[in-house]
């Protein structure tokens, strides 16, 4: 991820909010870690933290409320993460991944207690027994920080079978983990079928007046509007009718393709469209 583009579509979105959300200020500022590996912008009382170095770029969002501050995913693994938050708030932390992969569970051992969904404990169950405590959260949890600051939780089935989304209602923001980013794959041998996360993709639509930004589990905020695409390129891949082309990439198996609709691109399996009657 570029950081400036970064920080540019964050900006953006501070002044599009500014009269709707106190997360969000007119002004971003950025701090950078002691040993470079994060980068964080500051909206209003809340961050976006980027990985500086990695080849990954998962984003981490660090949400405060007045009793406690929620750490949305912990990246790649490389730095010291805890740290970093350390300088940017003394709240109490909560940990919450939206789904077990690596590069958004990377530094969980930082942390003693890590909050995820049941289906996707298996990627990160651990033999050390200083693996941090697994705590499983499903669809309806809400976490209370306090001050009137909540968030409540929808499970998306897609990405992986366990992904989760974040609702902060008040502050009108979607924290999409990577069921909505500007390139979602769904290829993996963890995903769920292509018609799975299109019913995710609908039921996030449904609340669709409850935010006006995506934060993305990769790469910069989105517009609401982004999920109609997203949905609209699902469902073209569903009935034959998508523009699509082979794609390329070292962890993509032979096969694989990548539809584009709109803004929004998914590279799938073509075996791995339908659920199992």
């Amino acid at each position: 991820m570029k950081l400036y583009n970064f920080y540019k579509h964050v900006a953006l979105a501070a002044t599009v909010l500014l009269f709707s959300s106190s997360l969000f200020a007119q002004e971003a500022t950025t701090k950078v870690s002691s040993d470079g590996f994060f980068a964080a912008t500051k909206i209003g009382d809340g961050w976006a933290i980027t990985e500086k170095n990695s080849m990954v770029g998962a984003n981490i969002y660090l949400v405060l409320g007045k009793d406690s501050a929620l750490i949305i995913d912990t990246g790649y693994g490389q730095g010291d993460l805890k740290a970093f938050i350390g300088t940017l708030t003394k709240l109490p932390l909560i940990v919450v991944n939206t789904h077990g992969h690596g590069d958004h569970a990377g530094n969980n051992k930082q942390f003693s207690k890590i909050y995820l969904h049941p289906d996707d404990f298996y990627m990160l169950q651990s033999n050390n027994k200083n693996a941090p405590k697994l705590v499983p959260i499903r669809e309806g949890y809400v976490f209370n920080l306090g001050g009137g600051r909540k968030l409540d939780v929808m499970d998306v089935p897609g990405h992986t079978p366990g992904s989760i989304v974040l609702f902060d209602v008040d502050s009108k923001i979607l924290f999409s983990g990577d069921n909505t980013n500007n390139l979602v794959w769904l290829f993996l041998r963890d995903c769920k079928p292509l018609e799975v996360y299109l019913q995710s993709l609908e039921k996030v639509q449904k609340r669709i007046n409850d935010f006006n930004i995506v934060m993305p589990g990769h790469n910069d905020p989105l517009g609401k509007t982004f999920i109609a695409d997203q949905i609209g390129c699902v469902k073209a891949i569903l009935n034959g009718t998508s523009e699509e082309a082979p794609y390329q990439h070292q962890y993509a198996q032979k096969g694989v393709m990548l539809a584009k609709y709109g803004e929004a691109q998914v590279a799938y399996d073509p075996k791995n469209l339908r659920a199992k009657k």
